[in-house]
């Protein structure tokens, strides 16, 4: 107790002679630095890092400077700095959050050859930095090697733990409460054999609308497996199913057709559901075919006219069978 004593009354007898109280935060492999900070003997200490070795060559983390690290799967060593949520960089050069490292921002510093200014890190991205043109091997950072390098390895599939989203494996992924998670609006944004949870507008894994089940369960949101074994929802009109789908004329919801008729047009079927991803199944006679949704008679194979006729009593349209 008496020691305790001792060393309170000797920092507050340093404070009040006015020298400075220095605390360094203890730091090793298991314990990171904050951004602006590197481990030096086991100590964070503040660095201050020079934008202009940001985006350079280099051959090892030494030849870029403290609190800098060279990425070796960048044509030549890139120096990379880390950024963190609040996307602190240098001037001179800009966080890509997506591998939570700073690269060298877009203008006139970017003169390094088989490098330029491209969207990172894959095309398509909103951040634009310098970056290995596709003709020097690199695709602005979208190739396995620079994630690596940016500490991601890019093998945690969806609803698996991660730490940044460079780690996360499916395309457009982001890392969201450590879990690797892909936003959508639709099916049609998640990649196949997923589909759009319309509750948390994220992808997940399991079978679409039309697709093969096993059990209800199986299905997205109130959908049903049915006799058929395929997951079924029932609709009265297009606002009673998901975005991309639409209800055919037997009260079903199907995929909306895009600019590839079904593959199914012609054959027989017993619901909508038959007819694979977008087809209509309409009675011909004393049978039901598959038939093609339409519009206009430009949606038609041909465009002549006529050939996009009205189904029943219904508003909907379908295309002639040939």
């Amino acid at each position: 107790m008496r020691r305790l004593l001792f060393i309170a009354s000797t920092l507050i007898a340093l404070v009040a002679a006015g020298c400075p109280l220095v605390i360094q935060v203890r730091c090793d492999d298991s314990f990171r630095c904050d951004d602006g900070e590197a481990c030096v003997a086991g100590a964070c200490v503040q660095v201050a890092l020079e934008s202009a070795q940001v985006g350079a060559a280099c051959t090892s983390d030494a030849t870029c400077g403290a609190g800098l690290t060279c990425g070796m799967g960048f044509p030549g060593g890139y120096c990379l700095a880390p950024c963190g949520a609040g996307d602190t960089c240098a001037s001179g050069s800009v966080c890509v959050k997506e591998l939570g490292r700073c690269m060298r921002a877009c203008g006139e510093t970017c003169g390094r050859p088989g490098y330029a200014c491209t969207p990172v890190p894959q095309p398509g991205s909103s951040t634009w930095a310098c970056a290995p043109t596709s003709s020097n091997g690199g695709d602005g950072g979208t190739d396995p090697a620079p994630s690596e390098d940016a500490g991601c390895a890019g093998q945690v599939p969806l609803n698996e733990h991660c730490a940044q989203a460079c780690d996360c494996a499916p395309p457009g992924a982001d890392c969201v409460d450590s879990v690797c998670v892909r936003a959508c609006t639709r099916d049609s944004d998640c990649s196949d054999g997923s589909r759009c949870n319309e509750t948390w507008h994220r992808c997940e894994e399991g079978p679409r609308l039309g697709e093969a089940c096993r059990e209800s369960r199986d299905c997205p949101g109130s959908a049903t497996c049915n006799a058929q074994r395929r997951c079924k929802t029932i609709c009265n009109t297009d606002w009673s199913c998901p975005l991309d789908y639409r209800c055919a004329p037997d009260s079903v919801c199907v995929n909306e057709c895009t600019n590839t008729p079904p593959e199914t047009v012609g054959l027989t079927c017993e619901t909508s559901l038959d007819c694979a991803r977008c087809g209509f199944c309409v009675a011909s006679g004393t049978v039901k075919q598959c038939r093609q949704p339409c519009l206009l008679d430009r949606d038609c194979p041909g465009g002549a006219v006529g050939s996009c006729e009205q189904v029943g009593s219904t508003a909907l349209r379908a295309c002639r069978l040939p």
